[in-house]
């Protein structure tokens, strides 16, 4: 009887057995209403992160206030003729880059520009520099993005292109970015050379996107190389050839193909066109369905140090879900048609070697490929 009575007693629960229970009904129940937060958590954040990267409100319907306008009243000048632009009357043979007297650009008369548009226009420079010192564009490409069509215009800018240059007068467009960056840095650069752009294809830029040569490399790599068809072998140095055929180029070999003029056929309008190719086959890349989530995390790690763009991280992102999987075709190429020609360089002080466009065609390209 005592052993059936003390059996039974430990099987009540005491006081410490009922806090116990109290306690694990009470976990139970916040782990369900953290649960369910966790889910409205995902659920309005997904529906936050549509909204701010959904395509159609970010470019489809926006507003795009361009950073530059162009100045209507500059015009090419034919070679030949006298330059009252700044070019200095006595010519010095250096290498040297002496900026002339300022003298102020012809008067603007800039359209209304804020309007509701489908498209937008993006200058893509590469600078002849490592990093850290002043430099030139080496590559200057500018692209008609077309949200509503999901297809993108590109035009190659030959460095040695004459142009209006403000406060400068006629000379290479290269030339543009070292002379802003002398004056106000890096930021100047970029906009003296992008209004350059504006001014010379009379169209305004809304973004830019640049990099130098060590990010070219680095970026390139970053992705895990790029895919790429090479129409003939492009001897860099005797020791190192890029075959002809489908090749997978690391960031060193990428860079290597968009240098090189001398080994190809048509100088430096095979290296443009091999520009366009590489900016191609990295877009096929981070565009492809199975690399696109891994872009954020990209964006993050490598833009800081590698891209310096007015795009946002945002703005990437949401362009990147729109045009996911876009394919070759998708994309327009084109070159600036002009003749080669000498002329003198106000910052030079000598006669140089220019692109001296033909300015009826380039009005002709642009009417075509960057009109809606």
């Amino acid at each position: 009887m005592k052993w059936f009575m003390s059996s039974w007693k430990k099987r009540l629960p005491g006081k410490r057995d009922r806090e116990f229970t109290r306690k694990r009904i009470v976990m139970r129940r916040i782990g369900r209403f953290a649960l369910i937060g966790f889910l409205i958590v995902i659920v309005v954040g997904g529906i936050w992160i549509r909204g701010v990267l959904n395509p159609e409100h970010r470019f489809q319907k926006a507003v795009l206030n361009p950073l530059t306008i162009p100045n209507s009243e500059i015009s090419l000048v034919p070679v030949g003729k006298t330059q009252s632009d700044g070019t200095p009357n006595n010519s010095q043979n250096t290498n040297e880059l002496a900026l002339p007297p300022t003298t102020p650009p012809p008067t603007s008369t800039p359209a209304a520009t804020d309007k509701k548009t489908s498209s937008f226009n993006v200058v893509l420079i590469g600078t002849d520099t490592w990093g850290g010192e002043s430099s030139r564009a080496d590559t200057i490409m500018v692209a008609h993005v077309m949200p509503d069509q999901r297809k993108v215009n590109i035009v190659s800018v030959p460095r040695d292109t004459r142009v209006y240059v403000q406060n400068v007068g006629y000379t290479k467009i290269n030339h543009a970015h070292i002379v802003g960056e002398s004056k106000g840095g890096n930021q100047q650069g970029t906009l003296t050379l992008i209004q350059a752009v504006s001014d010379f294809m009379n169209i305004p830029i809304h973004h830019y996107i640049k990099t130098n040569f060590s990010g070219v490399r680095d970026f390139v790599d970053s992705i895990g190389g790029i895919d790429m068809v090479i129409d003939q072998d492009v001897t860099i140095t005797p020791e190192i050839t890029i075959k002809k055929g489908e090749q997978h180029l690391d960031g060193v070999h990428a860079l290597y193909l968009a240098r090189e003029r001398h080994s190809t056929p048509d100088g430096d309008f095979s290296r443009q066109e091999e520009q366009f190719n590489i900016v191609r086959a990295v877009a096929n890349k981070l565009l492809s369905p199975e690399h696109l989530p891994d872009l954020a995390g990209l964006l993050l790690h490598e833009k800081k140090d590698i891209i310096d763009t007015s795009f946002s991280d945002s703005d990437l992102l949401s362009l990147a879900w729109l045009f996911k999987g876009i394919a070759s075709q998708d994309f327009t190429y084109e070159q600036i048609p002009g003749k080669n020609s000498f002329a003198p360089d106000p910052l030079v002080g000598t006669k140089v070697y220019y692109w001296s466009a033909d300015s009826e065609e380039v009005k002709s390209l642009t009417e075509r490929l960057f009109t809606d």
